[in-house]
């Protein structure tokens, strides 16, 4: 009996380190927001989700977003695009993202016009099996 609960709790155990399937950072202020991306798993392909919290009676309803992509080479990819804003944003950035280069990724975010009431930025890293069907 006590070889069973050993080898139960052993087995729970195994399946329990198993690495999360998303990971989340938070960057207060104004910005720049630098994130480090974990792009290793050569199998896997990745979705990015921004949030962040505005706390203004007025705001436009988009910002734009300068996005900076360094590879663990130091290659730089730079990009712009439109974040809608809202009280409380979470809005996809890119989705079955694949890194061409393995590694940890650093992307850096920032805007030439945030609106005030901006308290930060948060990014969402979900990480998915390429055979796998579930988001």
């Amino acid at each position: 009996m006590r070889k069973a609960i050993f080898l139960l709790l052993a087995v729970l155990a195994v399946f329990s380190c198993r690495e999360p399937r998303s990971t989340e950072q938070f960057v207060p202020g104004e910005g720049p927001f630098v994130f480090s991306v974990d792009l290793s798993d050569t199998t896997a392909v990745y979705d990015v989700d921004l949030y962040s919290r505005l706390d203004a009676v007025s705001y436009p309803s988009q910002v734009q977003m300068l996005a900076r992509w360094a590879s663990p080479s130091d290659s730089v990819y730079r990009e712009t695009f439109w974040m809608p804003l809202s009280p409380e944003v979470y809005t996809p950035y890119r989705a079955g993202l694949r890194a061409f280069e393995p590694g940890i990724w650093t992307l850096t975010l920032t805007s030439p016009s945030l609106p005030e009431g901006f308290r930060g930025l948060g990014l969402v890293v979900k990480k998915r099996q390429v055979w796998d069907t579930e988001n």
